[in-house]
């Protein structure tokens, strides 16, 4: 699930998402793409403490003359791209990109993602750099982000950026990111729903799915809860367990991005951002309640359009016979109350 595409972002944001900063050692070269805005996530000092600036300022600073110039920012930039390009050709595959995902540009840790995760969100980034859709990352299109990254900071344009310049910056990113998180409490009060919040949802409602512990779902997991148990008294008003199994295993299809017959939390996580796009229909980055019920009906006549599909071959009609017609069956009608997300089995 990337999940940071609908967060709050605290300006000034890059013209792309970082590539996995966070999962790198302080002491790995830069990414190749813009990084997040500076100190946006460090606490805002106290009125007698200096901004906090950048850890790459200091870096190319090493002279300690309280500037770094247009060309030293775009050496630095690009000494990751350099080291990935393995053959020298001048430009990333999709293979070499996905390096930084790898030591000694990412590690596993407390707090990190698992590598799988790290892979998914670095593919992601690739298509985001990939401007021109080559399927490449040449060297052009990584120093033109680099370039307008840099026009960010030089903000009295003179092709160098003084540590005035980039304190206030921090200060305004600072401002702007207690400002997002003052925004996001408020709403959280009114009832809305973010999109971490609806992530936790869904992967809350997977862990009631994953019956043995190891954090993956498994098809037959997934049929077993959301298809509920086979006909008999107990399920009486209930769609045929027959037609309740298509539909939890084209759910899960729906998931299951790696086509692999299981369920792990990166596909579950990438769902629930998809998901979390689709309902925000005015786009605020939160669901009201008026988006959950328009989503519901909408869920609602997906099922039901399914079951269209799916019933005839689950109820063939028999063969007439010379005796007067009998009354045409009543065609199942789909399970109700089936939320977005992951479908609801019967408990």
């Amino acid at each position: 699930m990337t999940v940071q595409a609908v967060a709050q972002t605290p300006a000034p944001a890059p013209a792309h998402p970082a590539a996995p900063s966070t999962t790198t050692k302080p002491a790995s070269p830069p990414s190749i793409a813009p990084p997040s805005p500076p100190a946006a996530s460090v606490t805002p000092p106290g009125p007698n403490t200096p901004i906090p600036l950048p850890t790459w300022f200091h870096e190319i600073d090493t002279a300690k003359k309280g500037e770094v110039t247009r060309a030293e920012f775009l050496k630095y930039r690009m000494k990751t791209f350099e080291q990935l390009d393995t053959n020298k050709d001048g430009k990333l595959s999709l293979d070499e990109f996905l390096k930084v995902a790898e030591p000694p540009y990412s590690h596993d840790g407390p707090g990190v993602p698992p590598l799988e995760e790290r892979r998914t969100r670095a593919r992601a980034e690739f298509q985001n750099l990939d401007t021109n859709r080559d399927g490449f990352i040449e060297r052009a299109e990584a120093e033109a982000l680099v370039q307008a990254e840099f026009n960010q900071y030089d903000t009295d344009r003179d092709n160098k950026v003084t540590e005035p310049e980039l304190r206030l910056i921090v200060q305004q990113a600072m401002q702007r990111a207690a400002a997002a998180r003052q925004q996001a409490e408020a709403k959280r009060r009114q009832g809305l729903v973010t999109i971490n919040d609806f992530i936790d949802m869904q992967l809350r409602e997977a862990d009631h799915l994953d019956k043995n512990g190891d954090g993956k779902i498994t098809r037959d997991e997934f049929i077993a809860v959301v298809a509920g148990p086979p006909d008999g008294p107990k399920t009486k008003g209930l769609p045929p367990y027959e037609l309740r199994r298509q539909l939890a295993l084209h759910k899960f299809e729906e998931i299951d991005d790696n086509k692999d017959g299981v369920l792990d939390r990166v596909e579950l996580t990438g769902h629930a951002v998809k998901q979390f796009i689709e309902l925000d229909l005015n786009k605020d980055r939160f669901l009201n309640e008026e988006e959950f019920k328009k989503a519901q009906a909408a869920e609602g006549a997906k099922v039901r359009a399914l079951v269209q599909t799916l019933a005839p071959a689950q109820h063939p009609r028999p063969a007439p016979a010379p005796v007067p017609a009998q009354p045409r069956p009543v065609q199942p009608q789909a399970p109700q109350g089936l939320a977005p997300g992951l479908p609801q089995g019967t408990r």
